[in-house]
Parts: C-alpha cells; sequence; structure tokens
C-alpha cells in the first residue's frame, strides 16, 4: 500500500512539473489540474475498494474461484 501510494505521489509531482513548465496556456494547464485531479480521485478509490490491498490479486483470485462455478451452470 505504501510503495502505491508513493507510484502516486510521483506521478502527481512529474504531472506538476510538466504543468509548470508549459507555457501559461490557460486551456493546458485546465486539462493537468483535471488530470491530477482524476489520478488521485482513481488511487483513493481503489484504495478505498481494496482495503489496502492490490485490486488485481484480488480480481485474480475470485476468477479462480469462481470459474468452476461458472462452467458448471453454462453446463460444459
Amino acid at each position: 500500500m505504501i510503495r502505491f501510494i508513493i507510484v502516486l505521489f510521483v506521478i502527481v509531482i512529474i504531472l506538476y512539473i510538466l504543468r509548470s513548465r508549459t507555457k501559461n496556456s490557460q486551456i493546458t494547464n485546465n486539462n493537468y489540474n483535471k488530470i491530477i485531479i482524476l489520478i488521485v480521485v482513481i488511487g483513493l478509490l481503489i484504495l478505498i475498494a481494496t482495503s489496502g490491498r492490490y485490486l488485481l490479486p484480488q480480481a485474480l483470485q475470485l476468477i479462480k474461484i469462481g470459474l468452476p462455478f461458472i462452467t458448471k451452470l453454462i453446463g460444459i
């Protein structure tokens, strides 16, 4: 979980630096602001949804458990 937060923090810092280096165009600065906010919100949603665990291992575990039941329902 700490690594995920660090990665999100680094991405936000990189986007902030890119935003400051662009010309003072209001349109590009607004786009960077929206992207930064979107990344932070998605990161927080992933942390909340997984209770501190990453989403991919849990999804793979669900597929592994649910696959036999799905095949029985389909009748294969």
